[in-house]
């Protein structure tokens, strides 16, 4: 046998009882259960997070922001979708919209009770139109402001 070949030999046999290459019936039974274990995916956490903010034109299912933007036109209804995990026993969501002045436009709060990831929807609009100018929407979780989106409303 020539000297590569002892040392090539000699690496594999030493890689194989590194990586337990022995007897493999030892910690099977362990192995299952960590798997089994590892595979159960965890309970939601009972705290509130917000996860997304999205605004945009039109919402659709799962009240998911289907034409994000952040320009309006004056006729335009604005939408905002707040996506959540966590599992709460209950939670109060709230928009608040305010003009470039720092005037509230509109105020709106939603209790849920998500049991796990979920998107609540906000919207507002103005039937006389919107007047041009910079707003601003703040979402609050149980009176605490977590995000805030700018938008504008421009001339068609």
């Amino acid at each position: 046998m020539s000297r590569t070949t002892r040392i090539l030999l000699g690496t594999a046999l030493a890689a194989a009882t590194a990586c337990g290459g022995g007897d493999r019936s030892e910690g099977t039974e362990t192995a299952a259960a960590d798997s089994a274990t590892a595979a159960a995916p965890a309970p939601p956490s009972k705290d509130l997070e917000i996860a997304a903010v999205m605004i945009g034109k039109r919402i659709g299912q799962n009240n998911l922001i289907t034409e994000p933007t952040f320009q309006f036109a004056p006729q335009d209804t604005v939408y905002v979708s707040v996506g959540t995990t966590g599992a709460p026993e209950s939670a109060t969501l709230a928009a608040v919209w305010h003009f470039q002045t720092g005037k509230v436009v509109d105020s709106t709060a939603r209790t849920i009770q998500p049991e796990g990831p979920e998107n609540t929807e906000f919207h507002v609009a103005n039937p006389k139109g919107w007047p041009v100018g910079t707003y601003k929407v703040t979402i609050y979780a149980d009176g605490d402001s977590v995000d805030a989106r700018t938008f504008a409303v421009r001339k068609q």
